[in-house]
């Protein structure tokens, strides 16, 4: 009888044991954490909602500009990463057991944004127009316009929206200063500068877009009537990247 009663007991402590792993393990495959991005989420790729604790995470940072030192910082210490020629920056860690923060810090030596602003107010940095005809014959467009104001650190994102044959809307909001010199140094690590001088071009029917930028001195206007091979893709990456400052 003793010897059965042991054995219950010898199970019974068994069976609880594994109860307790078995709820361990269950709790621990809930737990997801997040990645803060920094405000910076346009800039990458890759990216999930959420990781468990102790997955890989790989993130790809893809908006580079030329003559720029970029370092990256996981809640505030220096990470590693590898560069890929199709991809950008490679940036890897293992998800720790809470939410992360991952800081992008870019060092450049380009003046060509900020030369000739100075910080007065009203200077129109950037403006990306689109316009198509829809199939029922009426125009539809959309633009966005960055203008300075008086906030040096701010600047003003305007968005013009104009559907079938009602009248143009336009929602304005501020941004940040710098993710109108990211976009400025997109515009010129894509060539844009150039397109005006091309000795071969290509042009586009139907949809026209055109690119007007500040270089500092004068603003320079650009279009698909005139581009390079692949130029109309290059646009395409533009607009989005400022859909994704309005969604910040």
């Amino acid at each position: 009888m003793k010897e059965k009663t042991k054995t219950m007991w010898a199970i019974i402590l068994v069976l609880s044991a594994l109860g307790i792993i078995l709820c361990l393990a269950g709790c621990s495959k809930g737990n997801r954490y997040k990645v803060d991005l920094d405000g910076s989420d346009f800039c990458y790729e890759g990216v999930k909602e959420s990781y468990r604790a102790g997955n890989d995470v790989t993130l790809y940072y893809t908006l580079i500009a030329t003559d720029t030192d970029y370092s990256f910082y996981l809640d505030g210490e220096p990470i590693n990463f590898e560069y890929d020629e199709k991809k950008g920056f490679v940036i890897r860690f293992t998800m720790p057991e809470h939410d992360v923060k991952l800081e992008c810090n870019a060092k450049e030596s380009m003046t060509y944004v900020l030369s000739g602003w100075n910080g007065e107010a009203d200077v129109m940095l950037l403006d990306l127009y689109r316009a198509e005809t829809a199939a029922e014959g009426s125009k539809e467009s959309r633009e966005y316009v960055i203008t300075t104001i008086d906030d040096p650190d701010q600047v003003r994102l305007d968005v013009y929206v104009k559907e079938g044959g009602e009248e143009e809307t336009c929602t304005s909001c501020s941004i940040p200063y710098e993710n109108a010199h990211e976009l400025l140094c997109f515009v010129y690590d894509n060539g844009l500068d150039a397109w005006n001088d091309l000795e071969e071009w290509v042009s586009l029917d139907g949809t026209q877009t055109v690119c007007k930028f500040w270089n500092g001195e004068e603003h320079i206007r650009v279009s698909t009537d005139r581009m390079p091979e692949g130029g109309e893709k290059t646009l395409d990456e533009l607009f989005k990247l400022l859909e994704g400052c309005v969604q910040q």
